[in-house]
């Protein structure tokens, strides 16, 4: 039961987080057709993470990683930011054109997707999950939900 409330509170961060990205596309998109460039709109994007993070990285990080800790880290460690800004400008064209439901529902799955073979193949550091009839259907109901919701406009 103790292990169940644990989870509970981090799914409850993670729908917090969930919520916050849903506004994300729109508040970029806005942004874009102000400045007339997605590029802009998502290097203000960005530059509004990188300020937060390096503001909470200055009150909270006692050490830095020094450079044989940068130079140990494996390749993939150093793409998240760029799969950000692809999602960022991504977001923005998609949105304008789907709306924001259908985006929301088609990236949840593809995360749903990646996230699978992520787990199975044990990618990105992470112990290998196997992939089951079940979880194959869950994406398969986001992914049918979302084109049901496009095709009804």
């Amino acid at each position: 039961m103790t292990e169940i409330l644990a989870k509970a509170g981090w799914i409850l961060v993670a729908l917090l987080m969930g919520l916050l990205l849903t506004w994300q596309s729109p508040v970029n998109a806005e942004a874009a057709r102000r400045f007339g460039s997605p590029v802009l709109a998502g290097m203000l994007s960005i530059g509004g993470s990188l300020l937060l993070l390096t503001i909470f990285a200055l009150l909270t990080v006692r050490t830095f990683p020094t450079r044989a800790d940068l130079a140990g880290m494996p390749w993939w460690a150093w793409i998240g930011g760029i799969t950000g800004a692809v999602f960022i400008i991504g977001a923005i064209f998609v949105v304008q054109r789907t709306g924001n439901f259908v985006l929301v529902a088609s990236v949840i799955a593809g995360q749903m997707i990646g996230a699978l073979a992520a787990d199975k193949f044990g990618m990105w550091g992470l112990p290998q999950v196997e992939i089951n009839a079940t979880k194959l259907a869950a994406v398969g109901l986001v992914l049918s939900g979302a084109l049901v919701f496009h095709l009804s406009e």
